[in-house]
């Protein structure tokens, strides 16, 4: 294998041992071990444990976005809306996605490039919800509605990672306080 191959392959091993064997426990040897390889020719791709897990955040990330586009074409707005927070939301604490978020944000990457691409993905996020608000009320300061509303995702997002929210009600919250705002908006336009 090329070293790209090889690098995504080790990628998709991280995820399958994160499932597996759950975050907390997770180590380089469980990954090598999904992937076939010794720990030693893991760190060589990745340097470090923290580099992995970026990167596999990275990937994760890419598949959702690129997931998210099609899944979000051609649907009618509405539909669209609700697809997006839950595509946006974990799904449970257990939530592989936003456990390798929650250890990025404790422990972010120094370098820059690294830190645009995770930046371009909530930029992603938030121009696909805008253009979903601009359909729905054309007066609405969208790129500003987004903005607020996938920050407020991110709070909701940390509850239900820290156990003291639900998958359910956070998206019923995010969804609530969307459209709340949209009926407002479209009714003073």
């Amino acid at each position: 294998m090329q070293r790209p191959d090889m690098r995504a392959h080790v990628l998709k091993a991280a995820l399958q041992a994160i499932e597996d064997v759950g975050f907390e426990r997770l180590r380089v040897k469980d990954i090598a071990d999904r992937a076939g390889m010794s720990t030693g020719h893991v760190l060589y791709y990745f340097g470090s444990r923290d580099r992995l897990l970026v990167s596999t955040l990275l990937l994760s990330e890419a598949d959702l976005d690129e997931r998210r586009g099609a899944e979000l074409d051609g649907l009618p707005p509405e539909a669209a809306l609700a697809r997006l927070v839950e595509l946006y939301l974990p799904t449970s604490a257990q939530d592989v996605r936003w456990r390798l978020w929650a250890q990025v944000i404790a422990k972010p990457p120094s370098d820059a490039g690294t830190l645009a691409r995770l930046d371009g993905f909530f930029r992603s996020w938030a121009a696909e919800l805008a253009g979903i608000a601009r359909r729905l009320s054309p007066g609405l300061d969208a790129d500003d509605f987004a903005v607020r509303h996938c920050r407020l995702m991110d709070g909701l997002a940390s509850d239900v990672l820290l156990g003291t929210g639900d998958a359910a009600r956070a998206r019923a919250t995010a969804l609530a306080a969307m459209r709340r705002e949209l009926a407002t908006a479209g009714r003073s336009s």
